[in-house]
């Protein structure tokens, strides 16, 4: 197996950030809502894609090219169906603290290969996300977001002070961040004509935006732990605010007889994932007996055993997503939700499978295979 790297380490999915302690009831909610705007309200302009065809006809077996273009701004390219890097042995060097950059290959939905930036040479996030459709893509440079239209040549810069956050379901609209030690704002920017509408939330920085379902249900938690209670069940709920009426209505995630035995959420920072079609929040679970053979003796991590959600709409469970235990190189990877499916990598000795989940019946098929040992952004997500 190869040497390990910080980078490697760190963005492990199967190190699931699952806090071992005590289980404190997440409490959900947002106080003092209003909402203000700024030009136009956004609008979804993006054609309709069936989320089934954003991941759809990938060939058997993807690798990088003999030769890389450049993502060209003069033309457009078309849709992407996710990026990825291949990290190689020796990527980190010892003696300057630095990485080696790598290649960021934009793969279109019709099999063409793009360079898209380079990994930075520093431990650090690569700053780069796609909308769920995969027309969008979004890149942070020179200090501030760039949202650059693949089906076009459109880029739109977004306000500065303001982060890219979260993507609404359909595409059309985009939430920021407004960062601060003592508070955190969100506004919503439309990818088809610019317009920013600014949400006044009285939320703190453990106030987190999960997804935007079609632009205009904002899904909310509020990441501040109540008082511990040993006697309670373990309790996370979603708040869902409808944009235009300010109507609010609470959504379990976890439900009573969920967790299996020995099956943990951390608490305190869960680690929860939204969007989709049906929109759908999961949660992560994990459980600290499965810890893999390979990792430092105290790793204060769990990993990932399942996935566990719940349909925003009708706040029925969306089912249950078993990731198969990590081995000793090898792993499952949860990598974002397209469409109706929960994407995974399935690592192991010698190549990277792209995996699509069902989960109403647990099926799964293999999109792609790529080499040893591929990151994989899709659609949604956020590196």
């Amino acid at each position: 197996m190869e040497e390990q790297t910080p980078r490697r380490a760190l963005g492990r999915g199967w190190l699931a950030v699952l806090l071992a302690g005590v289980l404190v009831g997440g409490a959900a909610g947002v106080l003092g809502w209003r909402t203000s705007t700024d030009g136009p309200p956004a609008e979804a302009t993006t054609p309709a894609v069936a989320p089934r065809d954003v991941l759809a006809g990938l060939p058997t077996r993807l690798g990088p090219p003999p030769t890389l273009a450049d993502l060209p701004t003069d033309r457009e390219v078309g849709p992407a169906a996710f990026l990825y890097e291949v990290e190689l042995p020796g990527d980190f060097d010892e003696a300057t603290r630095t990485f080696r950059q790598r290649d960021i290959h934009l793969v279109t939905r019709s099999g063409g290969q793009f360079r898209a930036g380079r990994t930075p040479a520093t431990l650090g996030p690569v700053h780069q996300s796609l909308s769920p459709d995969g027309r969008w893509l979004a890149v942070r440079r020179d200090g501030r977001w760039w949202i650059r239209d693949l089906a076009g040549t459109t880029e739109r810069a977004v306000p500065t002070g303001y982060e890219l956050w979260r993507w609404s379901t359909d595409s059309g609209s985009v939430v920021l961040a407004e960062l601060s030690r003592s508070s955190r704002a969100f506004a919503v920017l439309s990818t088809g004509n610019g317009a920013l509408r600014r949400l006044d939330v009285a939320g703190t920085p453990l106030t987190d935006a999960v997804t935007l379902v079609d632009g205009r249900h904002l899904v909310l938690v509020d990441l501040e732990p109540s008082a511990p209670d040993a006697t309670a069940p373990p309790r996370l709920a979603v708040t869902v605010r409808d944009l235009d009426t300010s109507a609010t209505r609470d959504v379990p995630v976890l439900r009573p007889g969920q967790l299996r035995p020995g099956e943990s959420f951390n608490a305190i920072v869960p680690l929860l994932h939204g969007g989709g079609t049906p929109a759908r929040i999961w949660v992560q679970v994990g459980r600290s007996d499965l810890e893999p053979s390979d990792q430092p003796e105290g790793a204060p991590a769990w990993p990932a055993s399942a996935l566990v959600g719940v349909d925003v709409r009708t706040g029925e469970s969306a089912g249950r997503v078993d990731l198969a235990p990590a081995e000793k190189g090898s792993a499952e990877l949860f990598e974002g939700i397209v469409g109706a499916d929960v994407v995974l990598t399935r690592r192991t000795p010698g190549r990277t499978e792209l995996v699509a989940v069902e989960p109403g019946g647990g099926n799964r098929r293999v999109l792609t295979t790529l080499p040893d040992v591929t990151r994989v952004l899709v659609p949604g997500g956020q590196w």
